[in-house]
């Protein structure tokens, strides 16, 4: 009987994973710089260098959740900062074209290491976790009355529900992965339109070089810009939508309290008439 699923080796593993490894380990061993510098650092002095850049990144971070997402989300801007850097990082990396040096028996050996982000399975774990934050926040707020959702208006509509539950999953996925996608879609035709056109003339050594940058300017670094400000908003906006203030929930529970009551009383009512219209 065939396996239905078996671990791969390594020289057969994707090689954005590699790329997502690699940009996840630069960015760890950024924070251990930025972190033992400001170790060393006088908090009286003016702040220099990478602590003054890192301290205007960290403040822009918490300034941005403290607004779209509310007080309660203190502290949430280190993830925030974390990601927008991922996924920046992503798209810069892939522009460098670093040679695929870390699989010597694939096919992929030497060749340049792409975008994180042209596999949609990097894309899917970042939503994923986008996807686990905004439920542990209605579970952590709701507690057991996070489940009624799924029965809203009424029973029958669970399954609805449940589909409608993944929608923003894989529309932070498919977003992001196909921007990445259609930059490196580009960027190869470019690439590979004018180094056939330079073995006829001599107009693609001309042409590659002036046309070249512009584009990794554009797919890179600009969409790259705007793909990470679209997830990281979308991210903190699902999240934030399923937070209620404990005055807000102990408001809703008064008014929903209140409004018990008064069908009761117009219930009792309607008993006492049609008691006496009996007599």
């Amino acid at each position: 009987m065939s396996k239905i699923t078996e671990l791969l080796g390594w020289n057969e593993l994707p090689a954005e994973l590699i790329s997502s490894l690699i940009v996840a380990t630069v960015m760890i061993v950024l924070a251990l710089v930025i972190f033992i510098k400001t170790r060393h650092v006088n908090p009286l002095d003016k702040p220099r260098g990478i602590v003054h850049l890192a301290e205007i990144c960290v403040s822009f971070a918490d300034k941005e959740v403290k607004e779209i997402m509310g007080p309660a989300f203190e502290g949430f801007g280190s993830y925030v900062l974390a990601l927008a850097l991922f996924i920046l990082f992503g798209f810069v990396f892939g522009m460098i074209g670093l040679p695929n040096i870390f699989q010597p028996y694939s096919d992929e050996f030497l060749q340049p290491l792409p975008n994180p982000f042209t596999n949609v399975a990097s894309t899917l774990a970042l939503a994923l976790c986008t996807f686990t934050l905004v439920h542990f926040t209605a579970i952590r707020v709701n507690h057991w009355g996070y489940f009624k959702r799924y029965v809203k208006p009424f029973a029958v509509f669970l399954p609805i529900n449940l589909v409608t539950m993944w929608s923003p999953v894989l529309s932070l996925t498919l977003r992001l992965f196909g921007n990445a996608l259609a930059g490196y879609f580009v960027i190869t035709l470019i690439y590979v339109g004018f180094s056939g056109l330079f073995d006829s003339t001599m107009a693609g050594l001309a042409f590659t070089p002036l046309l070249s940058p512009f584009a990794h300017l554009y797919f890179d670094i600009f969409d790259g810009l705007i793909q990470m400000t679209v997830f990281v908003m979308l991210t903190m906006l699902y999240v934030s939508q399923e937070y209620i203030s404990p005055e807000d929930l102990a408001a809703a529970k008064r008014d929903k309290a209140l409004l018990k009551e008064q069908k009761a009383q117009l219930k009792a009512q309607r008993h006492k008439k049609n008691e006496a219209l009996k007599i």
